[in-house]
């Protein structure tokens, strides 16, 4: 499975009424998805979890849209 659609797995964790498969990586966590800050942070564990990657560093708090975080994870895992 791909990172996109292992992530919006994890996100229809958080949230069943978000429609994950209308997202693009335009969508905005916060505005599009209404995720809150506690739900992003939430969201930041699961997918340091699941990709093995480390957000502790700060560059989460730079992340706006379903596209920042694809691009973060992807430059996290190599």
């Amino acid at each position: 499975m791909e990172i996109e659609e292992k992530l919006k797995s994890i996100i229809r964790e958080f949230d069943e009424d978000i429609d994950v498969d209308s997202l693009s990586r335009e969508s905005d966590l916060k505005e599009d998805l209404g995720l809150s800050s506690v739900s992003l942070l939430y969201l930041a564990v699961a997918l340091e979890e699941e990709f093995g990657v480390d957000f502790a560093n700060g560059n989460f708090s730079s992340i706006k849209t379903v596209g920042d975080l694809i691009e973060t994870i992807e430059s996290c895992a190599k």
